[in-house]
């Protein structure tokens, strides 16, 4: 020992994120340190066989970022979180290779418990497939190593093991009842799930408007995310369907791998442009400010980057409503803060505000087209 404390470093040099990985297979536990240690700021201080160890590592280390599987012997992932968040909150970052429904069911339980992403691990833990995503596993434990981590008292209370999230078909239409007057497009990533959550609880199932959510989300998760918002908000909410009406009081879910386009009275699902992400807000809300005009509500939430801050300006030029997440109540406030330099968002308005915004500004805008 020379002396310096467990995580220091010598005067003047910065000092390396510490990472705490949580994951029941030696594999992908060694492929993980591997990985984040081939970046010369990164530190991996433990590893954690199951949710347990992890809790317990937790408390002694104080990591600056935690990677934890779903599915785990003695305590699993979803249980993890929950006792972390409540008792030593720290930035969780969610590894899972599988895409069995209970798994998705449990990441997102897991992200409702305070964990901040998800990230895909390739099946069967393969050494070489894990290293082929080592840049983007090494850029998403940076970001999240910048996040403020709130304690989340609920996980102080005992609990059951979260029940599965039913998954209900909701079959298109081709033609909606009634056409509605006015569209809200809601567009997000890292920390969006939870964002919309709180916001889509707070909407009535008389919301005279469709709702579009475009969210950046790892593969094979949006099914699962659809699901899950289903059963906590009163609107009907489903995955987007090529040709679907738009029909008020419905949320339609931007499907993997396609942008939702939004004409006047149903959705198109497009493969091109082919911009980085598909989905893409920016694709969604100029589409919208095109076909809807000042009938558009826009509403931008937190997330990296800056996918979503023209399609924000293009609906706000069109005389639509536009809103951006407030900074204090952002995960990352990336895309939210692009959208305000540019002069975006009419409003700005922190997360617990934009449910009765939206309802607002729905009705504003369903006036001003009568």
């Amino acid at each position: 020992m020379n002396g310096l404390a467990a995580g220091s470093t010598q005067l003047g040099e910065e000092r390396r994120l510490r990472v705490l990985v949580v994951d029941d297979s030696p594999v992908a536990r060694s492929v993980l340190r591997s990985i984040l240690e081939s970046d010369p700021g990164i530190e991996v201080v433990g590893t954690a066989r199951n949710g347990w160890e992890g809790v317990q590592m937790a408390a002694q280390l104080a990591p600056d970022v935690i990677t934890m599987d779903v599915h785990m012997p003695e305590m699993d992932g979803y249980e993890a979180t929950r006792q972390i968040m409540a008792y030593h909150p720290r930035p969780i970052l969610i590894v899972t290779a599988s895409l069995a429904k209970q798994d998705v069911d449990f990441s997102f339980r897991m992200l409702e418990a305070g964990a901040l992403d998800i990230f895909e691990k390739p099946a069967g833990d393969e050494p070489a497939s894990l290293r082929g995503r080592s840049q983007t596993l090494v850029e998403r434990v940076r970001l999240l190593s910048r996040v403020r981590v709130i304690t989340h008292l609920r996980g102080r209370r005992k609990t059951s093991a979260p029940t599965p999230i039913p998954h209900v078909e909701v079959k298109p239409s081709a033609v909606p009842v009634e056409a509605p007057r006015r569209l809200v497009i809601l567009g997000a990533s890292t920390g969006g799930p939870r964002a919309l959550q709180r916001i889509l609880a707070g909407l009535p199932d008389s919301l005279p408007a469709p709702v579009l959510v475009v969210q950046h989300i790892a593969h094979g998760f949006t099914q699962g995310l659809a699901d899950w918002l289903a059963g906590e908000t009163a609107l009907r909410v489903a995955v987007a369907r090529e040709g679907e009406g738009l029909a008020a009081g419905r949320v339609y879910v931007a499907p993997e791998g396609q942008h939702i386009v939004p004409e006047r009275q149903t959705i198109r699902l497009s493969a091109t442009p082919r911009t980085l992400p598909i989905p893409s807000v920016d694709v969604t809300m100029q589409a919208a400010a095109r076909n809807w005009g000042s009938a558009a509500v826009g509403v931008l939430l937190t997330g990296m980057g800056s996918d979503g801050a023209r399609g924000l300006l293009a609906i706000r030029q069109a005389g639509g409503i536009t809103i951006a997440q407030d900074q204090g109540t952002s995960t990352i406030f990336g895309m939210p803060h692009v959208a305000i330099q540019m002069g975006a968002a009419c409003e700005i308005l922190p997360l617990d505000q934009i449910s009765a915004a939206i309802q607002e500004a729905v009705h504003e805008a369903g006036r001003e087209t009568e």
